[in-house]
């Protein structure tokens, strides 16, 4: 067995949740892949709804001009029936290393935040770096906590499934 097939069974990298300032939050981990692939898997039209819902099925992308100064709009069917639509505007897109971009929900007027995602080769691996930057501490308190947890972790399980596996995938069932 090769150095590089053994890395990829060992247990996965954990999950970092952190504040690193009073109004920005950021997640980090480290995914065994390249740099290159783990770009695509969280920017293409394909795999993005795997970033965006623990459950891909319930993401609509409505709009999606991936580039400087492009728009999105993406749906999420809520388990009520219901939905909330995250829409923003790309600032920067730097393949394979950065992806900047305004974030804002329908369902919570008023709140605005700044994403920056980077990308940052680790040998063969990618720590990817995602980074909130809110407009008040309010906004920020409105997107934390065991909830979001939860959520992310359920995602980026899911792009290690694409990253071992490929299309598809099903988010697991609510407990």
């Amino acid at each position: 067995m090769s150095a590089a097939s053994s890395s990829r069974r060992r247990p996965h990298e954990p999950i970092t949740f952190s504040q690193s300032s009073p109004l920005e939050r950021q997640v980090t981990r480290v995914f065994r892949a390249p740099v290159e692939r783990v770009f695509h898997l969280f920017t293409d039209p394909a795999t993005l709804p795997y970033v965006m819902a623990p459950d891909p099925s319930t993401v609509t992308i409505e709009r999606l001009e991936f580039r400087k100064g492009g728009k999105f709009s993406i749906r999420i069917k809520q388990a009520d029936g219901g939905s909330v639509r995250i829409h923003g505007e790309f600032r920067e897109v730097s393949p394979p290393r950065r992806v900047v971009n305004t974030f804002e929900v329908d369902a919570l007027p008023g709140f605005s935040a700044l994403e920056t995602d980077e990308f940052e080769p680790v040998g063969d691996f990618t720590r990817l770096t995602v980074r909130w930057k809110y407009q008040k501490a309010e906004d920020m308190e409105k997107m934390a906590g065991p909830a979001l947890e939860r959520a992310v972790t359920t995602m980026w399980e899911n792009i290690d499934h694409l990253l071992e596996k490929g299309l598809p995938v099903m988010a697991p069932a609510e407990a």
